[in-house]
């Protein structure tokens, strides 16, 4: 899902494919060529996680299909069988789990809240009613594994995506996708746009960290390219840390000029999820404050609390 938002390694370029990696530009490969297996994998993928039944998974294709079917692919090749069991190949990278898979089809945006707790009702309405914050904080607060979790990551019961890309907020010029072209402001954020667009997750995690907060390159870099998700390196090859984490620990001292975002800045160094998404959203849009919340307190660019819960297990 989205931090300030905040989820989901190798894909290749096709006629109609959204992104490359490394390995693709070297290799010349398609990520649509896909072997009779991968492709009923695909299928089922997107029939159970998106109601999605596509006649060709290599043409045609609106953005918020090719956000799927690239998403479907990779998934495929991380977990061919669709098994989901990964103790006999370990892989350290996070996945998404299949009850989240399956959100958009098993939720509609009118279901009653579960009743379990007041404020996560109140959330869920809110989300089911359209609006993307609401969904955002909803995962963020959610018991994992719960329908409240799945409820949100639906984006109330709609599609698996960055629920404000799907819902169209804070986009003013257009729905982005992964072959917008940068906006040609600033060179250096250009480039990382660019690679972050072939499919790097590096890049993807950089441009958040240094782009002005909630400016159009930040939103590109946060949804991994306008890919439906603020956690790259599970849809992406993970290709290395970027730069900007290299400055930055848990444990360095804040910077001192804010009392409240000091003490916040001390919240998400301790593992304060909402301290963090607090401390990207209400600092100075270029500050060290913001790149230290939306590192999840120099740790990864990813959901926090998601991470948290993680590093915490």
């Amino acid at each position: 899902m989205k931090n300030s938002i905040a989820l989901l390694t190798v894909l290749l370029l096709a006629v109609s494919c959204s992104y490359r990696s490394t390995t693709d530009r070297e290799s010349g490969g398609s990520a649509r060529d896909l072997s009779e297996m991968e492709e009923r994998c695909v299928r089922n993928r997107l029939l159970t996680g998106w109601g999605l039944e596509l006649k060709d998974v290599a043409q045609d294709l609106n953005p918020e299909e090719e956000i799927a079917v690239d998403i479907a692919i990779e998934l495929c090749r991380l977990d061919p069988n669709g098994l989901s069991q990964r103790s006999m190949t370990p892989n350290d990278q996070p996945q998404v789990s299949e009850d989240l898979l399956a959100a958009a089809t098993a939720f509609d945006p009118t279901d009653e809240p579960p009743g379990d707790d007041p404020s996560l009702d109140a959330l869920w309405l809110a989300c089911g009613g359209g609006d993307p914050r609401s969904c955002d904080d909803l995962f963020y607060s959610a018991p994992r594994h719960s329908p409240y979790e799945q409820f949100a990551f639906s984006c109330g019961g709609r599609k698996n995506m960055d629920c404000s890309l799907l819902l169209g907020i804070e986009h003013p010029e257009g729905a982005l996708t992964s072959l917008s072209p940068p906006p040609g402001e600033d060179e250096d954020l250009d480039q990382w746009w660019i690679l972050c667009a072939e499919g790097s997750s590096r890049a993807c995690g950089e441009l958040r960290l240094i782009a002005p907060n909630q400016s159009l390159y930040a939103q590109f870099g946060t949804s991994c390219g306008a890919r439906g998700t603020t956690y790259c390196t599970l849809i992406l090859e993970d290709d290395g840390e970027p730069p900007t984490l290299k400055t930055l620990t848990s444990d360095q001292t804040a910077p001192g000029q804010d009392e409240l975002l000091d003490q916040l800045w001390r919240l998400c160094g301790n593992q304060d999820a909402r301290a963090c998404k607090d401390l990207s959203k209400f600092a100075p849009i270029d500050s060290l404050y913001v790149r230290f919340g939306v590192s999840c307190g120099g740790r990864a660019v990813a959901p926090c609390a998601r991470l948290f819960a993680d590093l915490n297990a």
